[in-house]
């Protein structure tokens, strides 16, 4: 177990790595080549309740995704974090402007106007991550979020959102963590075999 969690540090900070590396035009635009993908993609087309996350600036930003899905008639979430490391709820937008700037300088629901959807409602879920395999398996941030998150969610696709460089053949991973069915990246959209 121990050689594993110091496999996943490694490949973290390797991966991590190549993604800082990015300029803020390689972001932009594959980013909005990301949104493209999705947008015209009949699963997401087909869903009614999305929860998407809200980018770190080297991470594929879905700002036009969530416009789009609201414009849709969608009902979107994004990641609300709780006071308890490692725990989070779906919280509903209404637009971008429910958002506020909160820890780090990213974006968060706004706490003062926070709602909340029962994770078993969601139908899609886009989920980042630090790498993924080509088989769905997550390498995450570290902090377990997605990990508690997920199970709840039993009834929701997920796909997998990052940049190319980061879908390996494998990655490491623990026996309850739970795959992607589909991965995106810049170049289109892959169902996880």
């Amino acid at each position: 177990m121990e050689g594993n969690k110091q496999a996943k540090k490694d490949l973290r900070k390797s991966i991590l790595a190549v993604r800082r590396d990015m300029t803020l035009e390689e972001v932009a635009s594959g980013s909005d080549r990301i949104a493209e993908h999705l947008c015209s993609w009949p699963v997401y087309q087909n869903a009614k309740k999305i929860m998407l996350y809200l980018a770190m600036p080297d991470e594929p930003h879905l700002e036009k995704v969530i416009v789009h899905a609201l414009a849709a008639g969608k009902t979107i979430c994004v990641p609300h974090m709780r006071e308890i490391r490692g725990l989070m709820d779906a919280a509903i937008i209404s637009n971008l402007d429910d958002l506020i700037v909160g820890q780090f300088n990213l974006l968060v629901p706004n706490p003062n106007t926070l709602r909340l959807l029962e994770p078993s409602e969601l139908d899609l879920i886009i989920v980042p991550g630090v790498a993924f395999a080509k088989d769905g398996r997550r390498l995450g941030m570290g902090a377990g979020y997605y990990d508690r998150f997920l199970p709840k969610a039993n009834n929701a696709k997920l796909i997998g959102a990052a940049w190319s460089a980061q879908i390996l053949d494998s990655v490491p991973t623990a026996p309850h963590d739970r795959p992607v069915n589909y991965l995106i990246t810049e170049n289109g959209i892959f169902t996880c075999k």
